[in-house]
């Protein structure tokens, strides 16, 4: 499983970002080696999904829109990741699968998928969150 660079940015953003003290862009692309660019599309779709606040000017940069413990790991995958299984069954793309009905590989990467999913579901930024500077 592969998450892309946006859901993964994402996650290390919210990570370092505090509610009480911002984040500014050159701050965050030098402490997480991230481009200026997928740090203005990630935080932009952040900001829009309510989990960041950007202020412009001195003092100004990203901070977290509510509770770290609020933002759940699986709500930021869902956000930028398409809303489809990461495990597909690919054999029946083309029509009907003619092995559906006894195709161990189908069940075992819809409990991967389930287990990961799993795994992910009760942890948020807060469990996440990097106790210090780097």
């Amino acid at each position: 499983m592969r998450l892309n660079a946006a859901t993964n940015g994402a996650l290390r953003i919210l990570m370092l970002c505090r509610e009480d003290r911002p984040l500014t862009m050159p701050e965050m692309m030098r402490q997480l080696g991230l481009t200026e660019a997928l740090v203005i599309k990630t935080c932009n779709e952040l900001m829009q999904a309510g989990m960041l606040v950007g202020q412009r000017g001195r003092g100004g940069g990203y901070r977290l829109n509510r509770p770290a413990s609020s933002i759940g790991a699986l709500d930021i995958i869902d956000l930028f990741e398409a809303k489809q299984n990461l495990f597909p069954c690919r054999v029946g793309e083309s029509g009907e699968c003619r092995i559906l009905s006894v195709c161990k590989l189908r069940r075992a990467c819809e409990k991967a998928h389930a287990a990961f999913r799993g795994e992910l579901e009760t942890l948020t930024v807060a469990d996440l969150a990097l106790d210090a500077d780097i």
